[in-house]
């Protein structure tokens, strides 16, 4: 098959997918939404034009393309209280907003975060933080996020992340004590916590930074370099993407 048809076919599924680049929030973000989902569907088509013109350039093998750059208005982000993998001098910083019943969040945390720990955050030159942003269309979103802290306050916020996300079709309110069970917190601690609310504004919070951040779908991501006070201005990028597609942004601003 050419490059060519290869690219037509790819782009008539990136069209048929819709919208599926991430999550979406309610009907009354929906046109904003279309509009930054869109926009991630066109870098995606960028991304594989450039790929259809290396191969036509350069028939012998190459070395993969250079994914596009996102073509965003840098947005700052504080992220001082929020949880963090790596060092906190790294000199970047990658903010993720998620929603734990997110396919989308779901397939980045799967197919591409392990890699980015992998490479970028356990080397030192990253350093990775979790913003929540719940959807108010995925009913227990919110409640996951306050059962993630409730882990957290006996430190295991990050092995409650990733068991959500591994057990995705498991999330309801009965549901999240056994979870946190299963990772080894204190049942009673963990539901003395959850009753009380003690994070809920914690979580409501964190969503209306999103929003203020344009990260109204998720995932969505603010990658830039590392403020001394822990703040973040930089490129947001919407949608599950590649690793190669991460890789590609921390190399260009590591070098610049």
């Amino acid at each position: 098959m050419s490059p060519t048809r290869t690219l037509c076919l790819t782009l008539a599924l990136l069209l048929s997918a819709g919208l599926a680049a991430g999550c979406k929030g309610g009907d009354s973000d929906a046109e904003r939404q279309i509009l930054q989902q869109l926009a991630a569907i066109q870098d995606d088509i960028d991304e594989l034009k450039q790929a259809v013109s290396d191969i036509k350039d350069n028939p012998a093998p190459a070395a993969p393309a250079a994914a596009a750059a996102p073509r965003r208005t840098p947005v700052p982000v504080q992220t001082a209280g929020y949880p963090s993998l790596g060092k906190t001098d790294a000199p970047l910083t990658i903010v993720e907003f998620t929603d734990y019943q997110c396919p989308f969040c779901r397939r980045h945390f799967t197919n591409t975060l392990p890699q980015i720990r992998k490479e970028y955050v356990d080397t030192g030159k990253l350093r990775y933080v979790l913003v929540d942003n719940p959807i108010p269309s995925h009913r227990y979103a919110a409640k996951a996020a306050e059962a993630a802290h409730c882990a957290g306050d006996q430190g295991k916020f990050w092995e409650m992340h990733d068991h959500l996300f591994e057990n995705q079709q498991r999330i309801t309110p009965d549901s999240l004590p056994v979870l946190a069970k299963e990772i080894g917190a204190d049942p009673k601690a963990f539901k003395a916590c959850m009753d009380s609310g003690k994070h809920t504004d914690e979580v409501q919070t964190a969503g209306r930074v999103a929003a203020i951040s344009g990260a109204r779908g998720t995932p969505s991501f603010v990658i830039g370099k590392t403020a001394p006070d822990g703040r973040v201005s930089g490129e947001i990028v919407v949608g599950a993407k590649s690793y190669s597609y991460f890789a590609n942004i921390f190399n260009r601003l590591a070098g610049g």
